[in-house]
């Protein structure tokens, strides 16, 4: 009886060390606990699309798979300056930030900083453990407002795919941008792979909650980050690389600029 309960345990190993293979050889995930709320999207956006050169049309989705989902929006000029909000409907949270189109633009190469440097990479989609880091970090308050003054926020990659919030991510790392730079404080959102792989339409890793948004939207998928897609356009501007060096000041003599 032993021998076999043995036999029937390794065999039970075995195929469970075969699924894993498969799943991570797939690029795939384990979840657990997962929250059901995840698929409930109210006010999920703003999904933000130009209409030829003249035209920004923001839209939201509001609903839940049992009742189904709806779209509702409004268009402005597309050199429009206004504020819109992004919801996170795990917690009920929002944040606000201004959509100002003409504040798109290529981003240095090389910097150099006095301030504090904090580097954070992999996110993966999941907005509130980013939100809460930063808090923690002291590198946003409460209110999520950005607090490290003249410090540099480095995003180094893979920020998007996996998780149920790349929407929230980006838009949260568009407004910290906005605010980093009026307190003289920079983020630096470095493209990683996964980054990339969205803009050329690879979605292998991508959750499939926005294949179902870009149903809603009457889109195909890639046309969430292409570049009549604003937030497509400004993930395109962004560098793959950058060099931030530390300057070091002493009394009466200035060190040359140390990679850091």
């Amino acid at each position: 009886m032993i021998r076999y309960l043995k036999h029937i345990f390794g065999t039970l190993i075995v195929l469970l060390l075969i699924g894993l293979v498969i799943l991570l050889s797939e690029d795939g995930a384990i979840h657990y606990g997962d929250n059901p709320a995840k698929m409930n999207w109210e006010n999920e956006g703003p999904y933000v699309f130009l209409e030829g050169d003249s035209i920004l049309k923001v839209q939201y989705l509001t609903g839940n798979q049992d009742d189904g989902f709806s779209v509702e929006g409004n268009r402005y000029p597309a050199d429009s300056v206004f504020q819109t909000y992004c919801y996170f409907n795990l917690d009920n949270s929002k944040f606000s930030f201004i959509i100002d189109i003409d504040q798109i633009a290529i981003p240095p190469s090389t910097y150099h900083s006095k301030g504090r440097i904090f580097a954070v990479s992999d996110i993966e989609s999941g907005y509130k453990t980013f939100r809460d880091l930063l808090i923690n970090s002291k590198v946003i308050d409460e209110d999520l407002n950005w607090s490290f003054g003249d410090g540099h926020l480095a995003l180094v990659g893979d920020f998007v795919d996996r998780g149920f919030s790349t929407t929230q991510v980006l838009w949260f790392i568009y407004k910290l941008e906005q605010e980093a730079k009026r307190q003289g404080g920079t983020v630096h959102f470095i493209l990683g792979n996964h980054e990339i792989k969205n803009m050329q339409a690879n979605y292998d890793a991508a959750s499939p909650k926005y294949a179902y948004v870009a149903y809603i939207l009457e889109k195909q998928q890639h046309e969430l980050y292409n570049r009549n897609s604003f937030i497509g356009r400004w993930m395109s501007s962004k560098n793959t690389m950058e060099l931030t060096q530390k300057t070091i000041t002493k009394i009466g003599q200035i060190e040359s600029p140390k990679p850091c």
